[in-house]
């Protein structure tokens, strides 16, 4: 069912808002709010609250305050309208969930988080997130038992994450200075996606891992850290590396290659296409003695796109 209302005033945002497949849009703060005191149920599974364009709504923080009231469990606030790498300045993230013991799924997108308030989700399971500091990342881990989904977006200040309950981990579009220290003992899955890390990540527990996506740059060439990161993923049966791995791979010899990734069975690589190296190839090669499926894709950067182009240029002169 959905329901729309109100007049578009000038500089005006919409308001999409769901909750157990009632669904409401709307240009006027108001309109919502008559919605929700209408609404009888004493429970809330779903909610859902999207606002578009940059405008900021006073009333976000009662709306969040009666999906508490009536004990949500699978909160999203999506505040972000100009693309993941931009937040709202204009709104600081309520408190008023960070005790809500009834959540057991949370999505943040486009607000500023205070590091000075405590957090309790006795219930979370899976938090998706976005642009959070370190300090507030360590009180959500700490005050989140069984979490076991965590993706974190765009966050540039990450130092470690430590959990005993982690299950699956996502980073994408992470910025850092310092090696990332990830010590989740549970963990089953860890993707880093169109991440830059200036030295790299260091895994230092995550004997369970069986799912590694590491896919990251422009980290400084450190044999010694990717044997260190080999040397981890032991256990893992679907490995993917990305441009890091294979640069630091390039000037090595397979004799070189001592780690053995004896359980890989499946090996995907993304390569630069203007470092393309058979004996980089090779060596990837060396550490997986029993794979059954290989896949290479060739990546294109910016640079190269503009190479390529100046090729295509120059055969056609």
């Amino acid at each position: 069912m959905a329901v729309g209302g109100g007049s578009a005033g000038e500089g005006a945002g919409v308001i999409y808002l769901w909750f157990d497949g009632f669904s409401v849009w709307s240009y006027d703060d108001s309109f919502v709010d008559t919605v929700l005191m209408r609404y009888m149920w004493r429970k809330v599974k779903k909610f859902h609250l999207d606002i578009k364009e940059e405008y900021y709504h006073s009333n976000i923080d009662s709306w969040i305050h009666f999906a508490i009231d009536h004990q949500v469990e699978e909160f999203f606030l999506n505040l972000n309208n100009c693309g993941w790498d931009n937040w709202w300045e204009d709104y600081t993230w309520s408190p008023l969930l960070n005790h809500c013991s009834s959540l057991t799924k949370l999505c943040l997108r486009g607000c500023r988080f205070s590091s000075s308030d405590s957090i309790s989700w006795s219930s979370l399971k899976s938090l998706s997130i976005q642009n959070v500091s370190d300090d507030v990342l360590q009180k959500i881990l700490m005050g989140s038992p069984i979490l076991e989904h965590l993706n974190l977006i765009g966050c540039r200040s990450v130092k470690g994450i430590q959990s005993r309950s982690l299950r699956e981990l996502v980073i994408d579009a992470c910025w850092a200075d310092y090696p990332l220290e990830i010590s989740t003992p549970c963990l089953l899955s860890l993707r880093v996606r169109s991440a830059y890390f200036c030295k790299s990540i260091r895994i230092i527990e995550a004997p369970s891992l069986v799912k590694a996506e590491l896919d990251f740059g422009p980290a400084k060439s450190d044999c010694r850290l990717l044997k260190e990161l080999l040397f981890k993923l032991q256990n893992a049966t679907q490995i993917l590396f990305g441009a890091w791995c294979f640069q630091v791979m390039l000037p090595l010899k397979v004799e070189d290659v001592q780690d053995s990734l004896l359980n890989c069975k499946s090996l995907t690589l993304h390569v630069p296409i203007r470092e393309f190296s058979f004996p980089a190839i090779a060596n990837m090669l060396a550490t997986t003695p029993n794979l059954e499926k290989l896949v290479i894709k060739f990546e294109l950067s910016a640079w190269d796109a503009s190479w390529v182009y100046s090729l295509n240029s120059k055969s056609h002169v």
